[in-house]
């Protein structure tokens, strides 16, 4: 049973980068009841930078211990650096808790389950937690103020519990000559009761849910332009919209709007429009979506749905803190109203889910709600991506509390950043290493960006979401490989037009829009949706983890087809090699992060 998710040392940048140290002096000893783990991290350049000396001790009697000597060469700006422990859903969420403050009080409370907008506990100096009757976890800090944040909010499957309070100023200096101590004490005990622990989130049994429409993102028009180059690629897809991010508080305008429509014309999209307005000038924005509508009306397009948010909710503010002055929702949804009366009017928000729940939206405003989400605010490893797909049911059951019936439309996703609400831009990570905020991923070219999509596909299934938007037709999130700035390591010798694994995927999903869920979800490594569309029956799914799989068809005989590291290069040069499905049946090998799409017959 997980009762700790993990501890970490972490320093944060201004603009909440998480850079990799540079691990030295690593010693490691082991016996059958402890361990011994000690090495020191350096941050930034040897002599002009912050090393810090760690230790973790560990005992089998349910002790772990963890300290550091914090060191700074020059005086060295950061958001936050210390220790950083994870408690995972399971076992913590919707439970009571003993908190102990710094200040002496104790304190019994219950953490939430509905997502925290923002810290749900201060001023921690322990706090112990029981996953089921018998067993207790208990954890002390030592060194600064410790406190917890609802780590959902960012689509991470923990709460964290962090040094050096939000609320005071940051970044702050961390100055040479004044060394920092901190520590972590994890004592477990168990009466050997035993027992299980449920998931504290319902999700919804199916009951003639819809899968959603999937729409492609432009996130900006010159997108077109690149995404004309391979419109009749682009048109296997499928897609039911194309979802345009426009932004005049970055300078987009619109002249002409007469290649979207050739776009939409090939693809046989639908459009959707977020259109992002700076200033506070009411009169201002109304001209802007006035000019945006009249543009469209030239060139033929019918705007299916259009959202329009304040530039300035971008960005990411703490419940309660002071937000520049903005245009206001009802603003915003009068101004949508009057120049694009025709058109489905929604909101939410620009950003990701955590900026959904700290500026919660008003539903009277909206006939839709919409937010986004990345998996790598915080951490970047394989395991933390894969870990936040366990964490939409809760954002999910979070967000179905703010938007009561409203539909809600989720993306674009994708494994990589493509803002930064938390600082000034995306991370720049050339040569493309995979670290937090990053402004593209090389993960989102491969299998394991086809099976988290999947994994993500069939987490929302339950929740009867209206539209689902993830990739784009070139680029960072592309569905189609083309010729970048920067070196994609595995794909310069490949010709333009090759199609990434996500281009399948993207496919399978787009042409199950509308089919009815049968069963959806996670089970253990092995991501399914279930669907019935037009009288047949078909499946998607995906192996997570990096090991092959067998899966089991139970003695039916179905076919489909399968993607995976036998059928890559194939499926990359030749998008039409899955036009014909194979027959499947018996025990179905399906590789690391491969993916699975099944047609017809049982698929149980």
């Amino acid at each position: 049973m997980e009762v700790i998710r993990g501890i970490g040392f972490l320093l944060r940048t201004p603009g909440w980068g998480t850079p990799s140290p540079v691990i030295g002096n690593l010693q490691v000893d082991e016996d059958a009841r402890s361990f011994h783990i000690g090495y020191e991290a350096c941050f930034g350049g040897a002599g002009n930078g912050v090393l810090a000396k760690i230790d973790f001790t560990a005992h089998a009697e349910g002790h772990i211990e963890a300290t550091a000597d914090i060191r700074a060469d020059v005086p060295f700006s950061t958001n936050r650096t210390g220790f950083v422990i994870l408690h995972p859903l399971l076992g913590f969420a919707g439970r009571e808790a003993e908190v102990e403050h710094a200040s002496g009080q104790h304190e019994r409370l219950t953490i939430p389950l509905h997502i925290s907008p923002g810290q749900p506990v201060f001023d921690i100096r322990a706090i112990a937690h029981r996953p089921h009757a018998g067993l207790c976890v208990s954890t002390r800090f030592a060194g600064d103020v410790f406190e917890m944040e609802d780590h959902r909010n960012w689509s991470d499957a923990s709460f964290k519990i962090y040094s050096r309070p939000i609320g005071l100023p940051y970044p702050y200096l961390l100055e040479p000559g004044v060394p920092v101590a901190q520590s972590v004490t994890i004592e477990i005990t168990d009466d050997g009761t035993g027992g299980i622990v449920e998931d504290p989130v319902s999700t919804p049994p199916p009951h003639g849910q819809l899968l959603p429409d999937y729409a492609l993102p432009l996130d900006r028009l010159d997108d077109v332009t690149e995404a004309l180059r391979f419109a009749d690629v682009l048109a296997e897809v499928k897609p039911a919209r194309l979802l345009l991010r426009y932004d005049t508080a970055r300078g987009d305008t619109i002249a002409s709007a007469e290649g979207l429509a050739d776009l939409m014309s090939r693809t046989g999209a639908s459009l959707e429009v977020q259109a992002v307005l700076g200033g506070v000038d009411d009169a201002a924005a109304r001209r802007a979506l006035e000019e945006l509508a009249r543009a469209f009306r030239q060139a033929g397009i019918a705007v299916a749905a259009i959202t329009a948010f304040a530039k300035t909710d971008e960005q990411s503010f703490q419940p309660g803190e002071a937000r520049p002055p903005h245009l206001s929702e009802a603003q915003l949804a009068a101004a949508l109203a009057a120049a694009f009366p025709e058109s489905r009017r929604g909101g939410g928000t620009p950003a990701f889910f955590t900026e959904f729940n700290r500026k919660r939206p008003n539903p009277a405003v909206a006939e839709y709600l919409a937010f986004a989400t990345t998996p790598v605010v915080h951490a970047a490893d394989d395991a933390s991506v894969l870990e936040t797909l366990q964490s939409l049911p809760h954002i999910l059951h979070s967000a179905r509390a703010l938007s009561g019936a409203h539909p809600l439309a989720i993306g674009p996703v994708g494994i990589g950043a493509r803002l930064n609400p938390y600082g000034r831009a995306p991370v720049d990570n050339a040569p493309e290493e995979r670290i937090g905020m990053a402004a593209r991923d090389p993960r989102q070219r491969g299998l394991f960006a086809a099976a988290w999509h999947v994994g993500y596909f069939a987490q929302i299934a339950p929740w009867g979401i209206e539209r689902f938007s993830f990739g784009a037709p070139t680029g960072a999130f592309g569905l189609i490989a083309s010729r970048q700035a920067h070196a994609r390591d595995g794909w310069d010798h490949w010709p333009d037009g090759a199609v990434y694994p996500l281009y399948h995927v993207a496919r399978w999903i787009a042409h199950a829009a509308g089919g009815a869920v049968i069963s959806a979800g996670i089970d253990g490594s092995l991501a399914h949706v279930r669907w019935e569309k037009d009288g047949r029956r078909a499946a998607l799914l995906a192996n997570l983890r990096p090991e092959p799989m067998v899966f089991d068809l139970a003695g039916e005989t179905s076919s489909g087809h399968l993607l995976d590291e036998r059928s890559f290069e194939v499926a990359a040069l030749d998008r039409t090699a899955f036009d014909t499905p194979r027959e499947f049946a018996g025990a179905v090998r399906i590789g690391g992060y491969g993916v699975l799409h099944l047609v017809g017959g049982d698929a149980r």
